[in-house]
This record gives C-alpha cells, sequence and structure tokens, in this order.
C-alpha cells in the first residue's frame, strides 16, 4: 500500500472545521477561545469569512427581552411551528441561554443594536414569545478576522467530499484543491461538518448548499432526522421572487378581499391553508393574487423599515448600503414598485437533517454538525424565521467548547491508507471516464418539481412514489457521471449528493403518514389530519451495512417533556419522568 504522501496532500491539525461560513467561523474562535494551544484549521470550499448564507443575510438576531420567559417560548415554538417534534430539553436551553450568544458576538467584535446605556437594543416579534436585536451585514468578516487573531489557519478552495475514520471515528476528510485538482488528506482528533445542507440548486434560491456535508456525515455513519420537513414555502413577489416579509397576512384576491384571513386567519406564517387557498383562488378566476402594502400591519412593521431609524442602532450602514446597492439594481432590471404587487408562491426545497445533541455532535464519535446543516435534526427543528444568525452563534459556540474538551482528552487516530486510497478512486473517477452522463441531468430534473404544488407540497402516495421513481432513474445516471475538468468533478459529486437528499426526504415523506409543520410543513393529500396517537415519532435514517437506506421510528420522550397534546398516555414500557424529575 502506497504512503498517504504519495496518495496526496497531508494536512495535519488537532481540529477540522469543514465550512468558513459563520457557523463554522464561530466554532473555530469558541474552540480556540477553551484551548489556545489546539491546532485549528478551516477547510472552505470558497472563502472563508466571504461565504455561506449569513453573508448574503442577516440584520436580525433572535434573543429574549428580560420579561420574557423562555419557558412561554419554549412552549410557544413547540405548538406552533413544528407541533411536538422538537427535542424540548434542548430547545429549552437553547431559548434560555439565546442571549447569551449575542452577548457572546459583540464580545468578539460585532456590531449589535445596543441601548445608550450600552446594554442590547431589542423589539418583541409581535407574533411570538421571543425578541430580535439589529446585527451587522458584515459579521461574518469580523469573525474571519478574529479567527486569524486567535491562530485559525484557513484552507480556501477545499472541497470535501468524504469523512475518514478509524474504527468509525471520524479523524480527518478527503477531498480537492480546487485551484489545482490536488487530493487533498485531511486528518485531525476531531471534525466538524458546518457546510449548510442541501438546497437542490435552483430550487434554493439565493442561499446554496449541494449536499455534500449531508452525503458525506452519512456514509460515515451519521444519522438523519426529521428530513420529511424539506418544503419550505414562501410569498415572493412576482417579478422578483423576492420574499415579501410579514405579507402573508395582507394577500388579496381581485374582489378586494384578504384571502389570508378567509383561509389563515390565526396562523403564526405561512402555512398550507394558505398556500392550498391561493390555489384554489386562482382556479377559480379570482386572480392574479396581490399584496396590499398599504394596509397597517404589525408583522409587516416588525420586520420591515417602517418606524425605523437608521441610528437607532437596529439598522448599520452595511445594511443601508446593501439595501441601496439592490435598490438601484431592481430599478434598472425589474417591475417598478408597487404597494400593490403581484405575488405568488414559491416553494423551497432543502435538507438540512443532521442529528446532533446538546453539544451539536453528531451520533459518530469525532463528527460535530454545528450550523445549518443540523436544523432538522437538533432541538431547534422548525426554527423561527429570522435567526439563522443566532442558530450559527449558539451551535458554533457550543460545538466549538465541547470540540476542545474532546481534542484535549483524545489522541489523533490513524488514517486508514486503503481507505484514502479508496475515496481517491471513487473521487477522481468522473475525470477517468471517457463517456457518461453530465450532471445537469440530474439537476434540471429535480428542478421542475419547484413547479407543482403536488410534488413538493401537497403530496399523496401517488405523487411521492412517482419522485421516487423518478430518483431510482437518475441513481442509474448518477452512476456514469463524466467531468470535463476539476470544477465539473465538483458538480458530479454535488449532483450525487443532492440525489441523495431527495431519496432521504421522499422516503421519510412516504414513512410518515399524517401532515404536521407550518414554515417546513410535511403535507400529505391523503393524510391531512395530524396524528399525535400514531406519530409522535421522529423519523432516523441511517446508511445499512449494505450501503442502502434504512429507515426506522424512534419515539419521541413526551414522558420527559413538559409541553404534551392534548390526550396524550404515556406509552406502555414507559412512565412520567419529567414532573418526577422536577420533585
Amino acid at each position: 500500500m502506497a504512503d498517504l504522501k504519495e496518495l496526496g496532500k497531508v494536512i495535519e491539525s488537532d481540529l477540522l472545521i469543514v465550512g468558513g461560513g459563520f457557523a463554522g467561523l464561530v466554532t473555530s474562535i469558541r474552540a480556540a477561545q477553551e484551548n489556545p494551544d489546539l491546532d485549528i484549521l478551516i477547510a472552505e470550499r470558497c472563502y472563508a469569512g466571504f461565504a455561506g448564507q449569513s453573508s448574503k443575510a442577516g440584520n436580525g438576531i433572535v434573543c429574549h427581552l428580560p420579561d420574557q420567559d423562555p419557558v412561554e417560548s419554549t412552549e410557544w415554538m413547540v405548538k406552533n411551528q413544528t407541533p411536538y417534534l422538537n427535542d424540548q430539553e434542548l430547545l429549552l436551553d437553547y431559548l434560555t441561554t439565546n442571549t447569551d450568544s449575542v452577548e457572546w458576538l459583540r464580545s468578539v467584535g460585532i456590531q449589535i443594536s445596543e441601548n445608550p446605556d450600552g446594554s442590547i437594543k431589542m423589539w418583541r416579534h409581535p407574533e411570538s414569545k421571543l425578541a430580535g436585536a439589529g446585527i451587522e451585514l458584515r459579521g461574518i468578516e469580523r469573525l474571519r478576522k478574529k479567527a486569524l487573531e486567535l491562530g485559525v489557519r484557513i484552507y480556501n478552495e477545499a472541497n470535501i467530499f468524504e469523512f475518514l475514520t478509524n474504527n468509525g471515528t471520524v479523524c480527518g476528510a478527503a477531498g480537492v484543491d480546487m485551484r489545482d485538482g490536488s487530493y487533498l488528506i485531511f486528518h485531525a482528533k476531531a471534525v466538524a461538518v458546518a457546510t449548510h445542507g442541501a438546497q437542490f440548486k435552483k430550487l434554493g434560491r439565493e442561499f446554496m448548499g449541494y449536499g455534500t456535508g449531508v452525503g458525506a456525515a452519512y456514509r460515515a455513519g451519521a444519522r438523519i432526522r426529521n428530513c420529511e420537513f424539506s418544503t419550505q414555502i414562501e410569498i415572493v413577489f412576482k417579478g422578483t421572487n423576492v420574499p415579501v416579509y410579514g405579507g402573508y397576512n395582507l394577500i388579496f384576491n381581485q374582489k378586494g378581499e384578504n384571502i389570508s384571513k378567509i383561509y389563515a386567519p390565526n396562523a403564526p406564517e405561512i402555512s398550507v391553508p394558505l398556500l392550498k387557498g391561493m390555489v384554489k383562488e386562482v382556479e377559480e378566476g379570482r386572480g392574479p393574487l396581490y399584496v396590499d402594502l398599504r394596509v397597517p400591519d404589525e408583522t409587516l412593521i416588525s420586520i420591515g423599515w417602517e418606524g425605523m431609524d437608521k441610528g437607532d442602532g437596529r439598522l448599520f450602514p452595511d445594511k443601508m448600503e446593501w439595501e441601496g446597492f439592490v435598490e438601484s439594481k431592481a430599478a434598472k432590471y425589474t417591475i417598478e414598485h408597487s404597494e400593490t404587487p403581484e405575488i405568488t408562491i414559491d416553494q423551497r426545497l432543502q435538507s438540512e437533517p443532521l442529528y446532533a445533541d446538546h453539544n451539536f455532535k453528531t451520533n459518530v464519535e469525532g463528527l460535530w454538525a454545528p450550523g445549518k446543516i443540523s436544523y432538522q435534526g437538533s432541538g431547534y427543528f422548525g426554527w423561527h424565521r429570522g435567526d439563522g444568525v443566532g442558530n450559527a452563534a449558539q451551535t458554533g459556540i457550543r460545538a466549538g467548547k465541547n470540540m476542545a474538551e474532546y481534542a484535549s482528552t483524545h489522541d489523533k487516530l490513524d488514517l486508514d491508507p486503503e481507505q484514502v486510497a479508496a475515496y481517491k478512486e471513487k473521487i477522481y473517477a468522473p475525470l477517468n471516464r471517457k463517456e457518461g452522463h453530465d450532471p445537469y441531468e440530474i439537476f434540471d430534473r429535480i428542478e421542475r418539481y419547484g413547479f407543482g404544488t403536488h410534488k413538493l407540497i401537497l403530496k399523496s402516495e401517488k405523487d411521492i412514489h412517482a419522485v421516487l421513481d423518478d430518483v431510482a432513474e437518475m441513481k442509474e445516471i448518477a452512476k456514469d457521471l463524466k467531468a470535463e475538468d476539476i470544477h465539473d468533478l465538483a458538480k458530479c459529486h454535488e449532483a450525487a449528493d443532492t440525489l441523495l437528499n431527495l431519496e432521504m426526504i421522499f422516503r421519510a415523506a412516504d414513512m410518515r403518514k399524517e401532515s404536521r409543520g407550518v414554515f417546513y410543513p410535511h403535507f400529505r393529500m391523503d393524510y391531512p389530519e395530524q396524528d399525535d396517537k400514531n406519530w409522535l415519532k421522529w423519523i432516523n435514517i441511517v446508511q445499512g451495512e449494505d450501503g442502502e437506506m434504512k429507515l426506522y421510528t424512534e419515539d419521541i420522550p413526551m414522558w420527559k417533556y413538559p409541553v404534551r397534546p392534548e390526550g396524550y398516555e404515556i406509552p406502555e414500557g414507559h412512565v412520567e419522568e419529567y414532573y418526577v424529575d422536577q420533585k
């Protein structure tokens, strides 16, 4: 067997953080604070500090006002986001400490909205038990600077496709240097995958994830959870596809009727009943639909700029500059502004399903999953709109501290040369094929799902099985993907792992025979009701020994949790634990 150095470039570190977005940078900084002697390396497929979702979003972060009780917030989220599927213990812990996470961001140099006395300036979310604060858009650049100050190393343009293991423990990663095509072999005591999830190319729109982090973790043994809740629905301006934040309360038909009040009068977010109502209104000739921005609305005021002063600490100069740039482009290239713009339904398919414990460690020894990649698999499942940055911060803080503690007490395990060589052959296989398929054959087929609500939202068994039949055909194509150059090579692996994520979503959707959820809904036309009697369960997916997906259910331990659906009965084999523990 060849020496590792003969197979590729070997890069050593104590901690390896795969992904240099907001969560990856926070993880590296917190680990360095915990143990300054650690050698910490970020491997980023683009440029750390200038990539990731939070480089395109922001201006808001969720926290708690002093008079807001996290227990009430937990109950509100459990009941209103994706009912009763949260890990309530983790969710309560998360909400109890989310303001601490915001303070931590301030401590590393990120600007947060302030009161005259220097405390965090917050405002209440009108329809929840949470609060929000302002945060500068360029916070991620400040994180990059802080990480470098603490000695964190960065390897840019490193595209990771597999995790390396020793007897089931992750101890490195394998990938490609996108500059020269060389094989990269990373070796570490502990690894974090902070790579976003999968957002299915054009169905993901502005926030892109290619599924390679999920795929690599899954093949290393990581558990997948809740991935049937992978479709996000949004109300968007018809001309620009930009979300109408808060506009789900203000949708009107051509008769001047507010259909939001007709179909979903009490919904905390855009919901399936409203979606069905919108489809019905258009089918019956009362379209096109529009949002009436002239109507005073508490939610729209809270989310938008009305009543704000750019000097009050909630709007930072970088946000104003960015919005001005966008406005100028919109005026030049898109439709004119209107107070009653036409709107439509935007369906986004995304998967962020890695199971994570309270420290955002996966079930695989040596592997953590901070950030968006574990939204569905953690206690904050069904996350509150506007807290992407907050989630990245808190998960990174927890993961970084825990990884540093782990690295301080564990030795670096040896890499397996045979595994490293096998992954090299697999990764470069598309470049060595003389004939084969273009990866866009897969991307283009998946893209078609975005134009039919019955594939993504209003599903039935027939629709689900049609997608799975399509998946089976695409899996045959994926076996023979061909690359002309190193960038094609990346697309081949992205297409294969996007397809893997798609299969996970629809296999889990097929298994869950009920409807549940709001912002990330799982809706079955053939099982339209929420079934708490039979489906207070998590669906988990792991890779079986034969390489195929293995799905199994896990009872949600409601006997440990305080927030329970009406009529809940403790199943046989379990006893009351929550209230006993409180005595």
